[in-house]
């Protein structure tokens, strides 16, 4: 990755990844990131495709599981893109694209090594890999950050206060995508997770009060049935079944209604 096209034969070779996932941390400070996340990756148009990129990123991503504890460089990218959405909504009105792009790719790298994360690991050491930070010796911590929480509540509120425009429209897909594969512990467990983590935080923690407009949205949005716009870099939604807005909205209000009940 880096200022130029990627492709999916470019992961191994890249510099960039390289450097994320080895055994020095990185400052959330640092030039790198923005290195890191100007590129143009054309995502996958087929399960054939979207394989070769997922086979690309595994051994990537283990490297990175291995050497997570001791750099943080995982927990920083997901800084990194939090701190790029702080100002999301204005640059939408301000149809600041480039800023929009960044915080997409940055979405889009932390969605591709969580898909992977969540196959090696349960849910409470996928919480450990965002609890690891570079520490400077003889310091500590005096604040007890949750950073997991901060993503999921994040997204739910990326998905819910930006306006659905073309210029918004691979960020807020990526962020619906991101939110399903963070939820996709359910896929490995029969009984429905009302004591999982990352659904706690859906339906008890702070993104509880959003919860309900969460669900409002994704299913106008699916009403609304709008196009991709044209040159897009994100997956095109399938109609079966109702599309990925309607499969999101509908777990979600599944599990909202059973912890309610």
């Amino acid at each position: 990755m880096g200022a130029n096209t990627s492709q999916v034969s470019d992961l191994s070779e890249s510099q960039s990844i390289r450097t994320l996932i080895g055994p020095d941390a990185i400052s959330e400070n640092e030039p790198f990131w923005n290195q890191l996340i100007s590129f143009t990756f054309t995502s996958p148009t087929s399960s054939a495709d979207a394989k070769l990129l997922e086979e690309a990123v595994i051994p990537l991503a283990k490297t990175l599981i291995q050497n997570n504890p001791r750099s943080g460089n995982f927990g920083a990218l997901v800084r990194v893109f939090l701190s790029r959405t702080k100002e999301l909504k204005i640059s939408t009105e301000c149809q600041d694209q480039l800023f929009i792009w960044q915080a997409h790719n940055a979405l889009f790298l932390v969605r591709c090594l969580l898909k992977v994360f969540i196959r090696e690991m349960s849910e409470e050491e996928l919480h450990l890999q965002f609890s690891y930070q570079e520490r400077v010796p003889g310091t500590y911590d005096s604040i007890c950050e949750d950073l997991l929480e901060e993503l999921v509540c994040n997204l739910v509120h990326l998905i819910v206060e930006v306006p659905l425009l073309d210029i918004t429209y691979n960020i807020l897909f990526e962020s619906v995508t991101t939110l399903l594969v963070l939820l996709s512990y359910q896929l490995f467990h029969k009984e429905i997770l009302r004591e999982g983590l990352i659904y706690g935080y859906l339906t008890k923690g702070r993104c509880l009060s959003l919860t309900s407009r969460l669900v409002k949205t994704l299913l106008y949005n699916f009403i609304r049935q709008e196009k991709c716009p044209p040159a897009t870099h994100v997956l095109q939604t399938q109609s079966d079944g109702g599309g990925l807005l309607y499969g999101l909205a509908s777990g979600v209000a599944s599990e909202y209604k059973h912890t309610l009940s």
